[in-house]
């Protein structure tokens, strides 16, 4: 039988980590056959799980119960299967992975419906690990650049599928189904007023000299340097720019909230010369990846609040996502379960003891 290729129906993952998405697929994989009933552990809204699958997320788990238990009694004689203070480890584990599994089912079967994939089973996903592997392994072979990692293991890869199924999922639902208005979102925003606070904004005039050699980098200290006196000698922005057109200018508004400075590494240090600025004060020349930099505080804001139109992308944002995770989690909770003809608790007592 020809392997099958699963595809997430978008453009987002045809990075070279994830197969399948080349023109050789056009004719479409077929199917994998149901998986065999005796390797079945249970049915989520009929769809089965097998032994492999439940061990590997029961493997996953197994940390979050243990970690509530001493080391004494987790290297106790048959620990799992032992009743401490009104609970059984391995029924608590049970519960986990019931939760997981119910979840990811829930991502996967909202996907299938919206066409963001095709159906599939866990031994589909393998199979695309499997084809992956090999393609990073033949573009490595190569001395072609690989993107993310260069093998993945079924842990590894399962949780980077269904992360991204899930993404993808929310954003092709967002379009259509989320239902935010611009009401919803001030009406967040006026019930939440202090979560969008900031101790400190300030407005800046930013600019950078942009070099490739030593020669251009000596340039580019010099214009940086000139740049830096005029600013401190003059309040007229317009006439700063126009007698440096060697400069790329920006006028930022930062705070200490909606802002990506400091939250990146990229803008790291720009945001901490800009904190520190009173207005009219000046910062620069400086190095910052590769480009000479000076900035001039136009004005400093103190223990100030954002206005709604500064924040209602965010919001809507938030509120749509949140949307999603609803619609998810009600699937995920009215999802029917089937027992399979292997016990959960035989798969866990067999995952916990290797």
């Amino acid at each position: 039988m020809k392997k099958r290729v699963l595809v997430l129906c978008t453009a987002f993952l045809c990075t070279g980590v994830m197969p399948g998405c080349g023109s050789d697929q056009a004719d479409g994989p077929e199917k994998e056959e149901t998986p065999n009933a005796d390797h079945v552990v249970m049915y989520l809204d009929g769809d089965a799980v097998t032994e492999e699958e439940y061990a590997l997320i029961a493997a996953e788990n197994r940390n979050q119960i243990t970690m509530q238990y001493t080391t004494d009694q987790v290297n106790g004689e048959d620990f799992w299967q032992t009743e401490i203070d009104g609970a059984v480890p391995c029924s608590q584990l049970e519960e986990l992975v019931l939760e997981d599994l119910k979840y990811d089912y829930a991502v996967k079967h909202l996907a299938v419906e919206a066409g963001v994939t095709e159906d599939y089973t866990y031994e589909d996903l393998l199979d695309n690990m499997e084809s992956g592997n090999q393609e990073r392994a033949d573009q490595l072979a190569e001395e072609e650049v690989v993107y993310g990692l260069t093998e993945y293991d079924e842990a590894a890869y399962y949780n980077y599928w269904y992360s991204n199924l899930e993404t993808q999922w929310k954003n092709e639902w967002i379009q259509g189904e989320a239902d935010v208005g611009e009401t919803d979102c001030r009406e967040y925003y006026e019930e939440h007023a202090e979560d969008f606070t900031y101790e400190t904004s300030v407005r800046i005039l930013y600019a950078e000299f942009s070099y490739r050699s030593e020669e251009d980098y000596g340039e580019a200290q010099h214009w940086g340097l000139s740049l830096s006196r005029a600013m401190e000698a003059s309040e007229d922005l317009e006439e700063i720019k126009e007698a440096f057109p060697e400069a790329e200018f920006r006028e930022l508004e930062l705070n200490d909230f909606d802002t990506q400075e400091g939250m990146s590494g990229a803008y790291l240090q720009r945001w901490e010369y800009a904190s520190q600025l009173e207005e009219g004060q000046v910062c620069g020349p400086y190095e910052d990846h590769g480009r000479i930099c000076v900035m001039k505080c136009i004005s400093r804001t103190e223990n100030g609040t954002l206005e709604f139109d500064d924040v209602k992308d965010r919001i809507e944002r938030m509120l749509q996502v949140e949307a999603a995770d609803r619609c998810i989690q009600e699937t995920a909770d009215s999802m029917k379960v089937e027992s399979g003809k292997i016990s959960a608790e035989s798969v866990i007592m067999k995952t916990v003891s290797d």
